[in-house]
């Protein structure tokens, strides 16, 4: 569409012409220039009224003036400009229908010095199109650009259409056995591929074809078969790339369509015009340069055949993208501006606006730099145009909003002075005139009133994109980038010898400290590391060390670094996301002197790593509709029977949002029911997961039962207990499951494979547990107890509901009844989730014997499992501890169960206190004194998790609550 901000309608009074407050000596030159248009029209036109068409051309002058160019075109195509008057009026999606019905134009029958003309005459005709349309502002450079790139497509496309039908006369068509009508790939590089060309580029190209083989006639006419003759693909293909080069790329009287540029192609200059994909994908694997996948990042394909433009693709998006974070991507860059800066001394470019200090090459380096570094990880980051990704990178938080829009002002400003550079004589210009009057013209066309001020505008941006760039690109190897700290840190590890150690050890460091990161430098160096990873290790050490001394516990912090260090130094890209971070190291390192289970989570998981780079989402509390949005996102890139891929996918997503949760929570972020009710959250949705995906499997097997949808889990539930039933999952809790199902006895499923309905759920049930259990590359997903269901082992794993009710009402134990109080639907069939909440409270009938049961049980509990000690006490199973609360709700519920017709959608220890409070069963000082005290205890239980440590602390510490918890059974269980 027409951008507002743009508008100056051509043939409008709104547009202020350029000509009339041009200096006298420019306002002569544009009048001078009309008039020989205006000449050359009269004699040539052949429009019915040119006086009246010339009444609407009040942009042409302005044009005329703009661009040498579009005036020598002009002269020699007069009416052009009256045709170009009723483009003008065409919005961006009316201009882009338009461009691209280009290449339907019938050329079959056209002979070789034709299409050269046809295309020629195209190309200038809409180039001076796009000149008028950025001189009247008609639209922004940004649609102008993605224009340029589409004329640029479409003169592609027809040039190989003739080609193609021009060699199938001689030789027929490229075959072989997997591909019969083989077709080039001509791969669109740079701008190009990005849709964005400027106006006068080059265009870089690169040409492949699917596999080695033979020509064969695809004509029908015996004699024309007769006429063709076979040769090899390779020589059909470099024949056709050759002669569409020379379509494009010669210089006619009519000049040339686009200069070709082919360096780009595996072994550059010296290496085949063409190559099939076998010979690319062994290139990119075992040759391709860093720089090479920089330019991958644009790369996009023109072919007839879709099948061989994905097989293309599935070769060079792995190469550009690699599955981890990336952060060798900012050394590459560091070495290739050097090289341009060196180039640019050298052969004094400071005034080039794409290489110079500030200009368009950097900027494209900000953005394909942060698409390389997490593209591999976030597909949506794969894309080509640089306004598009600019847009997702600040979406995705890669770069602030304020930075954002500095710098895409910085790049619309640059690129439109590139495009009148260029435009003004259709030359590959982007330096900056030396020459006063050609400065003074680029800034009237830039809408500055001199060049002065036109200049500081542009060294305004500039400086924002060098600076930028500076920040993004620090060296961290620097001397004078360092702390004075961690440099003589750095002098004092690379000594080589003892003596030299003992001489030179800093004595404000800590000895031990100092001693143990030198052994483990030795010892891992020698060991493991080949030399780009030595060089990081030497960058991280001195700062690991640094940070380490920062906090309580060194030593135990060190060790537990280094460890990790040792963990992920099989890919270095690890270390140079480390290094390239330090804030990033830091904020690590105080995650690691909290918890050596997110250490051991590291050390299983090196992508959780991956996660340190948005701190902002460890203060985050997700919703559970905000982490179902998360696995859904995850899910979306892998296919349906994928399953060992959307294993994986739900498997990332369950350890790295744990790992957020733990990470804000050691940050002092979240509270203890904050952590607890997203643990559950995340659990549940891995349940969901997991039993679509099983109940997918199975019904392609077997079926489904009669009135099931394949798509959909019908007559099945997941009840969850313990702590996942009652919202309050800690780190590292199993998942204690029931399963039931509901359907008629002698029914059987409706697939090619049918089963009886009870065998379907068991095998359905049986799948779950083992894809929950299974140890994957992010480890297991949850340990789960199933020893609650009716009879416990010796029961059936799912039960039918019925039989479950009856057992529940008739034979259950009293501690199974405790356990109800908290067992909930998770996951499954919701309308059967609904008939388990209406007969709920029945379930929870117990007899007379309730308080000594409850008593019995916690006693013979304490028996087995309490690990207190004189010195220590055991948080969940000692006297006064977190069971001895949970028992005493759970008494309370079934008590006042007996009394209530209706039973409450609740679950956890929290509101069941406050309902219990709301029944006038306690008192609201001891309700909200036992909650307190729950999540006392919650906190520590985790705090010790978190630490990989018994849950054993010193009584003392909690003494009061203990004693307060212990009186309060006391008093319970004893009273009349």
């Amino acid at each position: 569409m027409i951008n507002k901000k743009y508008v100056r309608r051509v043939g409008l009074s709104l547009h202020n012409h350029l000509v009339q407050t041009l200096p006298s000596e420019f306002k002569r030159l544009a009048e001078d220039r009309y008039a020989q248009w205006h000449s050359k029209l009269d004699n040539s036109s052949q429009t019915d009224n040119p006086e009246q068409a010339l009444s609407d051309l009040l942009w042409s002058k302005d044009l005329l003036f703009a661009s040498d160019y579009a005036f020598e075109w002009a002269l020699k195509e007069p009416d052009w400009l009256i045709k170009i008057d009723a483009v003008l009026k065409k919005d961006f999606s009316e201009l882009t229908q338009i461009i691209e019905s280009i290449s339907a134009s019938p050329m079959q029958d056209f002979s070789e010095f034709e299409v050269k003309k046809w295309l020629r005459k195209q190309r200038h005709f809409y180039s001076i199109c796009f000149i008028a349309l950025q001189i009247t502002k008609t639209l922004s450079i940004r649609n102008i650009t993605a224009l340029q790139s589409l004329l640029a497509r479409q003169l592609i496309s027809s040039a190989y259409r003739w080609v193609k039908h021009s060699l199938s006369q001689q030789y027929g068509v490229a075959s072989s056995a997997n591909y019969p009508h083989q077709d080039l790939v001509i791969m669109l590089m740079g701008k190009l591929g990005g849709g964005e060309l400027n106006f006068s580029s080059d265009i870089d190209l690169i040409f492949c074809y699917p596999e080695e083989g033979e020509t064969l006639s695809s004509a029908t006419d015996d004699k024309v078969r007769q006429t063709t003759r076979a040769i090899d693909n390779q020589k059909y293909f470099r024949r056709l790339a050759q002669k569409l080069i020379a379509l494009l790329h010669e210089n006619t009287a009519d000049g040339f369509v686009y200069r070709v540029d082919m360096r780009l192609r595996p072994y550059g200059e010296s290496g085949a015009l063409t190559l099939n994909f076998d010979a690319m994908a062994d290139y990119y694997l075992e040759q391709g340069r860093e720089w090479e996948r920089f330019a991958m990042i644009k790369a996009d394909y023109f072919c007839l055949d879709i099948v061989a433009k994905k097989h293309i693709q599935g070769i060079i998006q792995p190469f550009s993208f690699r599955r981890y974070i990336d952060f060798s991507v900012l050394d590459s860059i560091r070495q290739l501006k050097q090289k341009i800066t060196t180039e640019l001394q050298y052969r004094n470019l400071d005034q080039n606006i794409k290489l110079g200090h500030g200009g368009i090459r950097e900027l494209e380096f900000i953005v394909q730099s942060l698409q390389l570094i997490s593209g591999g990880r976030h597909p949506e980051l794969q894309l080509k145009n640089w306004w598009h990704s600019l847009e997702v990178l600040t979406q995705k938080s890669l770069i602030s909003n304020e930075a954002s829009k500095q710098l895409s002002k910085a790049y619309e400003f640059l690129r439109e002075v590139e495009n009148i550079l260029q435009f003004r004589k259709d030359k590959q210009i982007q330096d900056l005139p030396s020459e006063i009057k050609e400065q003074q013209q680029l800034a009237l066309l830039m809408d500055f009133p001199d060049w002065q001020s036109f200049h500081t505008e542009i060294n305004v941006h500039r400086d924002k994109v060098a600076e930028f760039f500076q920040q993004m690109f620090h060296d961290g190897n620097n001397a004078d980038q360092q702390d004075d700290e961690a440099e003589r840190l750095s002098k004092y590890l690379s000594l080589s010898s003892s003596q030299e150690f003992i001489f030179n050890m800093p004595t404000d460091f800590d000895q031990a400290l100092l001693e143990r990161a030198i052994k483990f430098k030795r010892d891992f160096v020698n060991d493991k590391l080949g030399q780009r990873g030595q060089k990081k290790l030497n960058q991280l050490l001195p700062y690991l060390v640094l940070y380490t001394q920062k906090g309580s516990n060194p030593n135990v912090t060190l060790e537990r670094g280094l460890s990790l260090i040792q963990a992920i130094g099989k890919r270095t890209a690890y270390f140079e996301l480390l290094a390239e971070n330090l804030p990033l190291l830091e904020h690590l390192m105080i995650l690691v002197s909290r918890s050596n289970w997110l250490v051991e989570q590291l050390k299983q998981s090196p992508s959780l790593l991956d996660e340190l780079l948005f701190p902002a989402n460890f203060g985050k509390i997700l919703s559970i509709e905000d982490l179902a949005d998360l696995l859904r996102q995850s899910l979306l890139r892998v296919e349906q029977d994928n399953i060992e891929e959307r294993l994986l996918a739900i498997g990332r997503f369950k350890v790295a949002s744990q790992f957020k949760v733990a990470a804000g929570f050691l940050n002092h972020r979240f509270n203890i029911l904050d952590v607890t009710r997203q643990l559950t959250d995340i659990a549940e949705l891995v349940l969901d997961a997991l039993l679509e995906l099983c109940w997918y499997e199975m019904a392609q097997k077997h079926g489904v039962p009669e009135n099931a949808k394949v798509d959909k889990v019908s007559n099945f539930l997941i009840l969850g207990y313990g702590k996942l039933g009652s919202h309050e999952l800690g780190f590292g809790s199993d998942l204690d499951l029931v399963f039931l199902y509901q359907s008629h006895s002698d029914a059987i499923t409706n697939g090619k494979k049918p089963i009886e309905i009870s065998q379907f759920y068991t095998r359905l049930t049986q799948r779950l547990v083992h894809y929950l259990n299974t140890r994957t590359a992010e480890g297991s997903l949850y340990e789960v107890d199933t020893r609650l269901r009716p009879s416990g082992r010796s029961g059936l794993l799912v039960s039918e509901f019925e039989a479950f009710v009856s057992y529940q009402k008739e034979q259950a134990w009293t501690w199974e009844k405790q356990a109800l109080t908290r067992a909930r639907s998770v996951a499954g069939d919701k309308a059967f989730a609904e008939r388990y909440k209406a007969v709920r409270l029945d379930l929870l009938a117990t007899d007379e014997k309730l308080k000594q049961d409850v008593v019995e049980m916690r006693q013979k509990m304490r028996t087995n499992l309490d690990r207190s000690s004189e010195q220590l006490w055991d948080i969940k199973q000692g006297h006064g501890g977190l069971v001895d609360i949970e028992f005493l709700v759970q008494y309370w519920v079934l008590k006042q169960s007996k009394n209530i017709t209706e039973l409450p959608n609740i679950y956890s220890n929290a509101f069941w206190l406050k309902w219990l409070q709301q029944q006038q069963c306690l008192e609201q000082e001891t309700a909200l004194q036992l909650s307190q005290i729950y999540e006392q205890y919650q906190t520590l239980i985790n705090q010790k998790r978190l630490d990989t440590e018994p849950g054993l602390i010193q009584s003392k510490t909690v003494e009061i609550s203990i004693r307060w918890v212990t009186e309060l059974w006391t008093s319970t269980f004893t009273s009349q």
